[in-house]
């Protein structure tokens, strides 16, 4: 696998912000196929094993966030579309790193 941008803004490979890079790794990793912007986490087979992997290997990349894997996890079982997790997961990034409690 390749490497990803450890920032959560700056532009990635194809285009992509470092957490959807990184997203997009795992779930290439983790389900096979490259995720598009309205990929469904189940339409692709997803389980729930398969969320924990991909929450947990999308977080390495932003370690001083605490509990992204558990909001990336959360948001694939609950969002399921790869657009809107990156979404919450940047949400999630941002607040962490604003110092907002």
């Amino acid at each position: 696998m390749a490497d990803v941008d450890t920032s959560a803004t700056r532009q990635g490979p194809n285009g992509l912000d470092g957490l959807a890079a990184a997203l997009a790794q795992a779930w290439h990793g983790v389900l096979g196929s490259l995720p598009e912007e309205d990929s469904d986490f189940y339409n692709a087979g997803g389980t729930s094993i398969d969320a924990a992997r991909i929450a947990s290997q999308t977080a390495e990349f932003a370690p001083d966030v605490e509990d992204l894997d558990v909001t990336l996890m959360t948001a694939l079982l609950d969002e399921a579309r790869f657009g809107d997790v990156r979404r919450l997961g940047l949400e999630s990034i941002d607040h962490a790193r604003s110092g907002s409690a």
